[in-house]
């Protein structure tokens, strides 16, 4: 796909796992300066993930939300906390329909232009009720996100299976991802309401990632939880793009937990064929997967935390 080359792009994370106050700025990232008084009104972490794309196009900001996090309200606090100014947000993009990445919609979009409505893309899939049956029997509910709610938010609803461009085509994000190899065959636990009954469905085809061109960089790939697999993601999109050089990885690539931890090797030994410049896991990706990045990617890898700012 024609993928325009940014000269500049930022990347700031609103929502994640993770807060650490004492991380240190890096060529990449850049580390939230805090006020005398900021444990008056500090960060919050949670389970979930959003980031804001700040995009400079001719000259001309653009923004763009990528996910919005678990809560009503987490989303929205660490913006105002950053001091970060979303009413020139653009469009959300949304990876997927569970919660921890849809929470935060409603109260976000009060930060946005009121006059202006916003595209919010998804796939359909996204507003399915879904829940995750763990092996020591709990049972976690993934409630799906209110078309009709959303609508009267100011949210227009776009929903695309197929891969898309934004922002002057300087945004791709990939739709529907295929799974192409034998070992990221999805989450065996998670169950999709189809058709009033609850059905296995380990796929989770409304996984979606976006995909940026830094010029004369390579790519950058945004992941939510990176349900498609995190190979298979940076396979795909270097295929609709042409592009073989992948910058940096940014996001949730979903290795937590005993079902995943036998592919953490295997991952790894292809993250390492991929050669990212810059692995950045957050959200899902766990510490064991983590640890292990850091251990044998030590030069790619960066440490996530909620404020940090990556500038390309």
């Amino acid at each position: 796909m024609p993928l325009k080359d940014l000269e500049k792009a930022e990347v700031i994370c609103l929502v994640d796992n993770n807060v650490d106050i004492l991380l240190p700025n890096t060529q990449l990232a850049y580390r939230p300066s805090l006020g005398k008084n900021w444990f008056e009104r500090s960060l919050i972490a949670e389970h979930g993930f959003s980031v804001m794309l700040k995009l400079e196009i001719n000259g001309k900001v653009h923004g763009l939300l990528f996910d919005s996090g678990l809560s009503p309200l987490v989303a929205a606090h660490n913006a105002d906390v950053l001091g970060l100014d979303l009413f020139y947000c653009e469009a959300v993009i949304s990876s997927h329909g569970h919660v921890d990445h849809t929470g935060g919609l409603l109260n976000i979009r009060k930060k946005m232009n009121a006059k202006q409505i916003i595209p919010l893309l998804l796939h359909e899939h996204a507003f399915r009720k879904r829940l995750v049956k763990f092996q020591d029997g709990r049972t976690v509910s993934l409630p799906a996100p209110n078309r009709s709610i959303l609508n009267q938010a100011g949210y227009n609803i776009v929903e695309k299976q197929s891969p898309s461009l934004w922002i002057e085509d300087s945004i791709l994000v990939s739709g529907e991802i295929p799974r192409t190899n034998d070992f990221e065959k999805g989450f065996p636990n998670h169950y999709s309401e189809i058709d009033g009954k609850m059905e296995n469905d380990p796929l989770i085809k409304d996984d979606q990632a976006i995909v940026l061109n830094i010029k004369d960089k390579g790519l950058v790939v945004i992941t939510g939880c990176g349900h498609a697999g995190i190979i298979n993601t940076l396979r795909y999109a270097k295929e609709l793009t042409g592009e073989d050089r992948i910058f940096a990885l940014i996001g949730g690539m979903h290795l937590t937990g005993g079902i995943f931890e036998s592919i953490i090797p295997r991952t790894i030994d292809e993250l390492e064929r991929l050669q990212p410049r810059f692995l950045i896991p957050c959200h899902c990706s766990g510490l064991k997967a983590v640890n292990e990045i850091a251990r044998n990617m030590s030069t790619a890898f960066i440490q996530n935390s909620v404020g940090t700012t990556y500038k390309f």
